[in-house]
């Protein structure tokens, strides 16, 4: 009876040790890489036929990569928008950039409150007070470029890597508690203007544009038209994005000389997809070589090149390594009440528009979304887009303001064929529910004079 006792204990004993491993830590770092302007195929790892990204390549080889992540805004505001606050973009009847988040609570704010320490560094555009303590945010780095990301000092390394220097001091000086840093660079926003000795180690590309899909080379005989070399062009794009790959490198590196690799998040993001819009205009401009894959639009559109882009997340034994989920459907705007949920803060889920997929981060569960994503342009007038499950509605708004889009995002992602007189009844569904959401938003939108893009 007494072996019988001990047993029994040891089983019970080696069952909650096993149940806490595969418990989330309560109190795990969190670094958050996020890129501008950076199109879906991009990386090495999301399909680029050239792109040099063995670190961030890396990086979704220990985590997991998702390939239906969505952006909440088709620019750099809106997009920072949604990820700091759960909230779509054309509920602030200010533009966030201007007049910031209100009353309205932030990631940075709520894991502060926590035990956290918060540091920002990079790219800011997300209100006027861009100081220690505002949302939260302990540190905030200095600005080695301005928003636009234009050269204040050059460095041989790489336009970024400024940023990266001064996160990876935050991290070093934050070593021994918990801490959340948000590392928002300016790769590959214009201008894209690596220097030479960048360059030169991409001087033997030569562009097979047959490796490329329809909107790429569309790109490319805009350049050729204009009198530009695509050869050059994708040179200096690539060496760009080469040198962000460089900077991660050293992040991820420093964290693992410091032990901190085990007990930390590590989030890689772009804030929208590549603009397809630029190139061909000439100078500098013609460089912004970025590629959104098979999908059709980019920056400045709602569309999936606009809208869909990379989300990969480390978190070593806890998030899959090697995984690669094509199947969930989340957005930036999940990205609070997931981190939330993984680190113990609790949050009333109503008060956000995003849902807690921590299961499906943590490779628990494919996650089917119970709420729709929600786009619309900070204008009455302006455009609104829903997607529910594998539905994509584009809607006009205005009168006469355009066509009705319909697209089964599920078998066609490059958006290539409407199906709005084929599928009558999911027309009217969801735009009843994206009229009766536009319902609910300012009907007045104070004007900005912001010129950031």
């Amino acid at each position: 009876m007494k072996a019988l006792l001990v047993l029994l204990t040891f089983l019970c004993v080696s069952a909650s040790l096993r149940d806490a491993a595969a418990a989330p830590a309560h109190n795990p770092n969190i670094v958050f890489l996020l890129a501008d302007d950076l199109g879906y195929g991009d990386l090495g790892c999301y399909g680029h036929p050239y792109a040099r990204t063995p670190n961030l390549d890396q990086l979704a080889k220990d985590g997991t990569r998702f390939t239906q992540f969505y952006a909440t805004g088709m620019t750099c505001c809106p997009a920072r928008t949604g990820l700091m606050t759960s909230r779509f973009p054309a509920t602030y009847p200010t533009y966030p950039a201007n007049g910031g988040f209100a009353e309205r609570v932030t990631i940075t704010e709520l894991l502060n409150k926590a035990g956290y320490r918060t540091g920002h560094f990079g790219k800011w555009h997300i209100g006027p007070d861009q100081k220690p303590g505002t949302y939260g945010i302990d540190v905030i780095g200095d600005q080695s470029r301005d928003e636009r990301g234009k050269k204040k000092a050059e460095d041989l390394r790489g336009r970024d890597a400024p940023i990266y220097d001064q996160a990876i001091r935050f991290i070093e000086e934050s070593k021994g508690q918990p801490f959340y840093v948000n590392v928002w660079g300016h790769i590959s926003h214009n201008p894209v203007d690596p220097n030479d000795e960048l360059v030169q180690r991409w001087n033997a590309l030569d562009v097979d544009e047959s490796k490329f899909p329809a909107p790429m080379r569309e790109k490319f005989e805009t350049v050729r038209k204009a009198g530009g070399d695509v050869n050059d062009t994708m040179r200096r794009y690539l060496a760009d994005v080469e040198s962000l790959d460089a900077a991660v490198g050293q992040l991820l590196k420093r964290l693992d000389e410091l032990g901190l690799r085990e007990n930390t998040i590590v989030i890689f993001n772009s804030d929208q997809g590549a603009d397809m819009s630029k190139a061909g205009l000439g100078g500098v401009r013609d460089n912004q070589m970025g590629f959104n894959g098979a999908h059709r639009g980019g920056k400045h559109t709602n569309l999936e090149g606009g809208l869909r882009v990379p989300w990969i997340v480390r978190w070593p034994g806890h998030v899959p390594a090697g995984r690669v989920d094509e199947q969930s459907v989340i957005s930036a705007v999940d990205y609070l009440p997931t981190l939330c949920a993984l680190t113990g803060v609790e949050i009333n889920a109503a008060d956000f528009e995003g849902e807690d997929v921590s299961a499906t981060w943590l490779g628990q569960a494919t996650h089917t979304r119970t709420k729709p994503l929600l786009w619309k342009t900070s204008s009455p007038g302006g455009q609104a887009v829903i997607r529910e499950g594998q539905w994509k509605l584009f809607h006009p708004i205005r009168k006469n303001g355009g066509e009705f889009e319909l697209y089964d995002i599920a078998t066609d992602p490059a958006e290539a064929h409407n199906l709005v007189a084929e599928q009558p009844e999911v027309l009217a569904r969801l735009k009843t529910r994206l009229e009766a959401w536009v319902a609910t938003l300012p009907k007045e939108y104070l004007k900005t004079d912001d010129k950031e893009d």
